[in-house]
């Protein structure tokens, strides 16, 4: 069987870009940890199969992923851990899954880079020179390196998103500072502006990449904030303290104009999607 789509992390971003894909009748192929992992709202779908594997531990993906796939949308990564479990997780997965992709017969695939492999930065465009500071930035760069030997076979898009924030996003720089005011504990931040990017944002924009003939670099990324700001109104929402919350010294926020004139990449309001976003928080 061949599937039209094949989604390497069904979570936050990932869980609304399959449930996307399926409303417009399109089969879609999951890749879960555990079998426990499958939400509940794919329960009762067509069109969706799943598949279960563990990228950071180093899989033989032949023996789950399907034959046959048309695009592949990788998002999958891990933003913390020792440095051998994150390696496996991005760069490695990357390889071993540009690999399958070769003898699946992929048309294009679509990767979630991150704004993190600029470094920093203010209005950054896709040409600006990359310096990622940690280690996961790290693996994130050298996973764009990969994939530029594989544009022979298959159309590739990177997307380097900033800092991601949503409802079923459970990692990341804003995860951490929203848990870290969440629970009191203390926080030393690297930026003290930023460009926050509301995951509901970025589904439209990656189904258009898919409908281009080209491969190319994109930024997404919402509008430059203050991350004092930041702090102040994810306070207010959740209604907790932010003493023990430090802000950093650079600026990290990307140019998203290509974004918006060849993605049609809109923002929803910051205030409106922190709402959305961590309002139900206890």
């Amino acid at each position: 069987m061949e599937f039209d789509n094949l989604v390497t992390s069904p979570f936050g971003l990932g869980e609304k870009l399959i449930l996307e894909l399926l409303s417009k009748g399109e089969s879609v192929f999951a890749v879960f940890p555990t079998a426990k992992d499958v939400p509940m709202s794919f329960l009762g779908k067509k069109n969706v199969k799943y598949g279960f594997l563990k990228f950071e531990q180093d899989p033989i993906l032949q023996k789950t992923l399907p034959r046959r796939v048309k695009h592949v949308f990788h998002l999958f990564e891990q933003y913390r851990g020792n440095f051998s479990r994150v390696f496996k997780a991005n760069t490695l997965a990357t390889l071993l899954l540009l690999e399958w992709a070769k003898s699946a017969g992929i048309e294009s695939m679509i990767y979630l880079s991150s704004g993190e492999v600029y470094g920093k930065g203010e209005t950054l465009a896709e040409k600006s020179q990359c310096d990622p500071h940690g280690f996961y930035a790290t693996t994130k760069y050298q996973s764009e390196m990969l994939l530029k030997f594989y544009q022979r076979f298959f159309r590739i898009s990177m997307v380097r998103i900033f800092f991601p924030f949503g409802q079923g996003v459970e990692q990341g720089y804003i995860y951490e500072l929203v848990n870290a005011i969440k629970y009191g504990d203390e926080f030393k931040g690297k930026y003290d502006n930023i460009a926050p990017t509301f995951v509901d944002d970025v589904v439209a924009p990656l189904l258009r990449i898919r409908e281009l003939k080209d491969s190319d670099i994109y930024n997404i990324c919402g509008s430059a904030v203050r991350t004092d700001g930041l702090v102040e109104e994810v306070a207010r929402v959740i209604q907790k303290s932010h003493k023990k919350i430090e802000t950093g010294k650079y600026g990290l926020v990307g140019n998203n104009a290509l974004a918006k004139e060849k993605l049609g990449y809109t923002e929803t309001a910051l205030n409106k999607a922190i709402n959305i976003s961590f309002e139900t928080s206890e």
